[in-house]
């Protein structure tokens, strides 16, 4: 590790931090890391606290980095990010567009997917949420993969030819037929929704604009509690988080 990488220690499951190597103190409820004490080790290793408390150190992946974004606004979970981002089968050099910025966590997956030649264009109407997502975008190095609107694109997207748009808005089935407008020929649009209501109004309108919906799902996902002896489901689990849709553009459906 070189002075000025980010890095992210971890003590257990619920207390890690993102910090950077420097010649400072990173200070914790069981005493302070000696950050300068890192540089030039290897990740990996392990240090202590001036309380003696183990401390690993990792290089941080970007599940990591999101949870130490400024979060104006609820998040989306890996478990669905990472569903729509297989089923949209976006890759190196695709054009995707997002509406609803939020804090800019799908952003950067996407951004991510999309690496190096393809770009991300997200919308998000709050000034506040823009900001917050700008900054966030610099933190973890995709901001130069990314173009953040602050404007309503309900009326049409700046962009065309797009391979997929990423709807996660209260009514994302106002933004149908702008993402119709939008993509290519059989492009992918998803859609995240938390009431079965608000499925019900997409799935519609998706149709009604000229989309072939494939699937609209829930993914559930249940941790297990891994001590020795103790190996079990754990007590607690997100029940719901939203339904996904996924749809495919028809070329024939709209004049």
């Amino acid at each position: 590790m070189r002075e000025g990488d980010r890095v992210l220690l971890y003590q257990d499951p619920r207390r890690k931090w993102v910090a950077t190597a420097s010649r400072t103190k990173f200070h914790t409820h069981k005493g302070f890391v000696d950050l300068e004490s890192i540089i030039g080790t290897g990740y990996g290793s392990c240090t202590k606290t001036s309380m003696g408390q183990p401390i690993w150190i990792f290089k941080p992946r970007p599940v990591d980095m999101v949870e130490a974004f400024d979060r104006p606004t609820q998040i989306l979970y890996p478990k669905d990010i990472g569903y729509v981002l297989y089923q949209l089968g976006i890759g190196p050099g695709n054009r995707v567009a997002e509406v609803g910025t939020g804090s800019g966590v799908m952003t950067a997956a996407l951004a991510r997917a999309v690496n190096p030649e393809g770009h991300v264009y997200s919308y998000e109407t709050r000034p506040d949420f823009h900001e917050a997502a700008l900054k966030n975008l610099e933190r973890v190095g995709v901001s130069s993969l990314a173009t953040l609107h602050n404007k309503d694109p309900s009326q049409g997207f700046e962009e065309n030819g797009l391979d997929a748009v990423v709807l996660d808005l209260g009514d994302p089935w106002t933004m149908t037929r702008a993402a119709w407008m939008a993509l290519k020929g059989g492009g992918i649009v998803t859609g995240f929704t938390p009431t079965f209501n608000q499925l019900e109004k997409l799935g519609e309108s998706l149709r009604q604009e000229g989309f072939l919906v494939l699937e609209s799902v829930e993914v559930l996902l249940r941790e297990m509690k891994t001590e020795l002896g103790k190996l079990r489901p754990e007590s607690r689990m997100v029940g719901h988080t939203a339904y996904i849709t996924i749809a495919r553009k028809i070329v024939n459906a709209k004049a």
